[in-house]
């Protein structure tokens, strides 16, 4: 019995089940026990492919990848304080990183040694203005006293010529009174002889004898009251300075003289009136010229803006010619960060763009904005700025950002440079990749 239950199947109990997950578990059993070297290959493998796709989407679409740049450097325009005259630099009133006011004098220049030839021509032209002035003054009371003189000598031969022409109308009356008399008389021995003739005391001869007489006193009569008539006219034509006779003959030459006279007069006072003007604007330059002067040999130089002074080109002592620059400032006010961008983003890098900036040394990202875009960048528009410009590659271009609000002094190389000047910074767009294919 006992044999055959030992020789019965026995049936396999739970423990000796074969499990399904045994292969795996064996699986990760051994690779927990393959050592880390032998998955490196694989791993670097795989980073090398990403790295390769993500270079080649970085070069086909720039765009997309490439929203920032780490070549920049915080700047500031320079502003030149010139000399608009050689001189001698005097003295600096404003020392090095000291601020200042506009219109605040900056520097002292003087100037011996001026050109003075505009003031030596104008001294020139109004000497010669005054002697013309003063020869015409004398030529004119000249002038004036002559007219004097000779309007006392029209008035003296004018009256003397009035009392000839009365007294010869008054004598031509007279002899025409005369004539009217003998007229009267003559008529008288007319008639009386009429009278006889008609009582036959005289003959008719005798009586016509007596007429003609009468004609020929009639006639005598006539040619007085003419000579009477053309004395009178011509004493009324001298009274209205009309001068038709020879005893008006001087007064006449006289008249002329005067109004000769009276012309150059009127000329000279003219030439006065224009010299004097002439005069005063002569004046007026050489009081301006020698004010100018006075201010170009001692100077001021000011300043026509705010800001700091950074270096000094000409200190005290030196000498510099006309348009020599003497100091560069700069104003922090106006900060400026120069990127260098890729030029596939020029269309996203309009002027007004908004950008963020990032500055070494400073907490918080500040605003900007695009203000200017420069293909390149030759020495003479790096000259307008403090710091030099990150070198540039093919096909990069320069970009200018205006920031919001100014920087705050940071510590530099054993120095501390103000509002961050010349600290690198990080430029980024403002505005998403996708913005562009809205």
């Amino acid at each position: 019995m006992n044999n055959k239950l030992d020789n019965k199947p026995s049936l396999p109990g739970p423990t000796h089940r074969p499990r399904q997950d045994e292969p795996l578990v064996r699986q990760r059993r051994e690779l927990s026990l393959r050592p880390l070297w032998q998955l490196a290959p694989r791993l670097v493998s795989y980073g090398m492919v990403a790295f390769v796709i993500w270079v080649i989407l970085s070069v086909m679409f720039p765009p997309v990848f490439t929203r920032s740049s780490e070549r920049a450097v915080v700047n500031s325009p320079v502003n030149l304080v010139t000399t608009p005259v050689e001189g001698i630099v005097m003295k600096q009133v404003v020392a090095v990183g000291a601020a200042f006011k506009t219109g605040q004098p900056l520097m002292a220049l003087q100037n011996p040694n001026i050109d003075r030839a505009l003031l030596m021509e104008l001294t020139g032209k109004q000497l010669d203005n005054q002697k013309r002035y003063e020869a015409a003054k004398a030529k004119l009371e000249g002038s004036q006293a002559r007219l004097a003189s000779t309007n006392e000598d029209i008035r003296r031969y004018q009256a003397a010529a009035q009392r000839e022409h009365a007294v010869k109308v008054k004598g031509i009356e007279a002899r025409l009174a005369v004539a009217r008399q003998q007229i009267d008389q003559q008529e008288d021995v007319v008639n009386r002889n009429q009278a006889m003739q008609w009582a036959g005391a005289v003959s008719e001869a005798y009586t016509e004898a007596s007429r003609n007489q009468l004609t020929v006193l009639s006639g005598a009569r006539d040619a007085i009251q003419a000579e009477l008539d053309g004395a009178r006219g011509s004493s009324e034509a001298a009274r209205s300075k009309v001068y038709m006779s020879s005893t008006d003959g001087a007064v006449g030459a006289l008249t002329q003289r005067q109004e000769e006279l009276r012309a150059e007069i009127v000329q000279l006072q003219a030439e006065l009136t224009q010299l004097e003007g002439y005069g005063r604007e002569v004046d007026k330059m050489v009081a301006t010229e020698q004010e100018r002067l006075d201010r170009v040999s001692n100077l001021d130089i000011k300043a026509y803006s705010g800001g700091i002074v950074e270096d000094v080109l000409a200190p005290p002592g030196t000498r510099v010619a006309a348009g020599a620059t003497l100091m560069r400032t700069t104003n922090c006010s106006q900060p400026r960060v120069v990127a260098v961008f890729p030029r596939s983003l020029s269309k996203d890098l309009l002027p007004g763009a908004k950008v963020k900036v990032n500055v070494d040394g400073v907490p918080a990202p500040v605003a900007g904005a695009v203000a200017e875009i420069l293909p390149r960048a030759p020495d003479g528009d790096q000259a307008r700025y403090f710091v030099p410009f990150p070198p540039i590659e093919k096909n990069e271009i320069y970009l200018i950002a205006r920031l919001d609000k100014p920087l705050p002094d940071l510590p530099g190389a054993g120095k501390t440079d103000r509002c961050a000047l010349g600290h690198w910074a990080t430029v980024s767009l403002d505005r998403p990749w996708y913005r562009g294919l809205i």
